[in-house]
């Protein structure tokens, strides 16, 4: 019940609600699924293009790291290079000048043939001698003896060189003299002694070759080496510096992977000889930059089109509604002023000109029906007035019946009384027009009552049979129907016979059938002549018409000859009808038993 009182009752905000609940509703929701369905693929596609970038810049770094670190053997392979190493020139010699120069032009050749022209690695040799040799220009003189008390390099000319890479911090106080902090690896150079006669020092600028080897960064991409343990080391410039926190939340990432975080989407990959990550972050911002101009286009135009529907589901129920609003109103002004009104057709063109016009055909279709119907109205009362009227005369001859029936029993006549009580039986029978069918039992009663009649008048010169089935006592059947068939047989069928008349009446069931013939031994059909009285036929004609109206097809009157008299059969459908409780007979006088 509550549901109801927001259901819309007017035509136009239900129209609404349906293009509401129908049409924009559904179409909004399917768009939005389709749209985070192709959110969610976008993601997976920019993933794993990020993934395959990644891996590819991942594998570079480890190669340049395996080529740097394959240099030493180039160095240490070097027969020019390890003779100098081995028989240094007095410091500050113009030999010793021209031997750096010869070890540093050796530098220059392998990073060109190695590292072809973007270099991003610097060589820096101590010798045993007090002589330091580098690929690039320190920001300072370099110190032989600061460099040589650096445990690292006291390791590496004890023999005990480490063989991975390490991050060393730069910046204007390093002791290289250089400023970027590099990943560098140390390694002693032994001659056939197995001493160690210098130590190579390789660093590699990881940083510019991380700015050197991803694409040119767009809509505020990230990139960052970060360690195991989440610490940056290493960053693209971009506007983005600030997306990811130092140090990062690691704990639990696989080799390579990608996930969605801070409404970014963030993609690494494991780089093994460093265990450190390389992490990409994509805001999602840019990334669906086109579909969320795509979504509020939809929704633009969605609404756009939901407004115009509106204004035009107005417009169109405006103008039903307005009709039926004045049809509503002439309809009351109808009842009010008793059909006394008719819309203006000249005002509405189309379906509603149609609707207008049929609404005034039906009020003076109303309105002819009323008047016909009051005017049979008046009729019936007319007749109803005649028939009480009419059962006056029955009225008054059953009580003449009455008195002639007392006046006879006090002369001490039974035969009269006799007869005016079955004629009382007789005529109360046909005074109740209510009633159009009758138990069987009932109308073998009549039937009997007549016969009696007709037997004091003949001096019982017939005699009638019947015969039926107990069980079809409540059977129904036309009142009256057997009374002209024994007439018919007593006047027209004996009329010309010499001997002693008989009537055989028989009812029985056949299928869904009740069959009532009467039989008789008369002069048969087509003998009577002239002479069998006036009105011959006219009782049998009128009980077929009675048929015909009680069971239209299914109620059929047939004549047929036998071999001594006629046979007439009455064939209805057995309606079976028992009583509640069996009611009184009819007859003239209820205080007298049968004589």
């Amino acid at each position: 019940m509550k549901l109801r009182h927001f259901i819309p009752q007017t035509l136009k905000y239900k129209l609404f609600l349906a293009f509401l609940l129908v049409i924009l509703l559904p179409i909004i929701i399917l768009n939005m699924t389709h749209l985070q369905k192709f959110e969610a693929l976008m993601r997976e596609q920019v993933s794993s293009q990020n993934l395959e970038q990644m891996t590819t810049i991942t594998s570079s770094l480890g190669s340049l790291l395996s080529v740097s670190e394959k240099t030493f053997t180039l160095i240490e392979q070097d027969s020019f290079v390890t003779a100098i190493l081995k028989n240094p020139e007095a410091r500050g010699s113009y030999a010793s000048f021209q031997q750096r120069q010869k070890i540093e032009e050796k530098f220059n050749a392998i990073n060109n043939s190695v590292f072809i022209a973007n270099s991003y690695v610097y060589y820096t040799v101590l010798d045993a001698e007090d002589h330091v040799y580098t690929s690039y220009g320190p920001t300072h003189i370099l110190s032989h003896a600061a460099l040589s008390a650096m445990p690292v390099i006291q390791d590496a000319f004890l023999g005990k060189s480490l063989s991975k890479w390490q991050l060393e911090e730069g910046g204007l106080t390093s002791a290289f003299g250089i400023q970027p902090s590099l990943l560098t690896m140390y390694k002693g150079l032994r001659d056939e002694n197995n001493r160690v006669y210098a130590v190579v020092r390789i660093g590699v600028d990881y940083q510019s070759w991380l700015r050197s080897a991803i694409p040119s960064p767009m809509n505020d991409e990230l990139y960052v080496l970060a360690s195991a343990e989440g610490e940056i080391y290493g960053r693209s410039n971009t506007s983005n510096a600030l997306a990811l926190p130092n140090p990062m939340n690691t704990l639990g990432w696989e080799p390579t992977g990608s996930k969605v975080e801070n409404d970014h989407i963030i993609s690494y990959s494991k780089i093994p000889s460093l265990n450190w990550f390389l992490v990409k972050s994509i805001p999602t911002k840019y990334l669906f930059h086109k579909v969320n101009q795509l979504q509020q286009s939809y929704i633009l135009t969605t609404l756009i089109i939901a407004v115009l529907f509106i204004v035009m589901t107005f417009l169109i129920s405006t103008t039903i509604t307005r009709p039926l609003q004045l049809l509503q109103r002439k309809m009351s002004d109808v009842v009010r002023r008793n059909l006394k009104i008719q819309l203006p057709e000249e005002s509405y063109k189309g379906e509603i000109l149609t609707f207008i016009q049929a609404f005034n055909k039906m009020v003076r279709d109303v309105e002819s029906l009323l008047n016909r119907l009051k005017e049979e109205e008046r009729h019936k009362e007319a007749m109803r007035f005649q028939m009480l009227l009419s059962q006056m005369n029955p009225h008054f001859l059953l009580n003449t019946l009455n008195t002639v029936k007392w006046l006879a029993i006090e002369l001490g006549n039974h035969q009269i009384p006799e007869v005016c009580e079955s004629l009382g039986k007789l005529l109360e029978a046909g005074m109740r027009l209510d009633v159009d069918l009758i138990h069987l039992e009932h109308e073998i009663e009549l039937a009997q009552r007549y016969i009696h009649i007709q037997q004091l008048r003949y001096d019982r010169e017939f005699d009638v049979h019947i015969t039926f089935d107990p069980e079809l006592r409540h059977a129904l059947v036309p009142k009256l129907s057997l009374q002209p068939l024994i007439e018919n047989s007593i006047y027209h069928g004996f009329a010309k016979i010499e001997r002693s008349g008989s009537i055989q009446i028989r009812v029985q069931k056949q299928e869904n059938k009740l069959v009532i013939e009467v039989e008789d031994n008369g002069v048969g059909v087509g003998n009577a002549g002239p002479t069998s009285g006036k009105g011959n036929g006219i009782a049998l004609k009128n009980l077929e018409e009675r048929l015909v109206l009680l069971f239209r097809k299914e109620g059929t009157l047939a004549i047929e000859s036998v071999p001594i008299g006629t046979l007439v059969r009455i064939r209805i459908p057995f309606l079976l009808s028992p009583p509640y409780s069996k009611g009184e007979s009819l007859h003239v006088d209820s205080s007298l038993g049968r004589r």
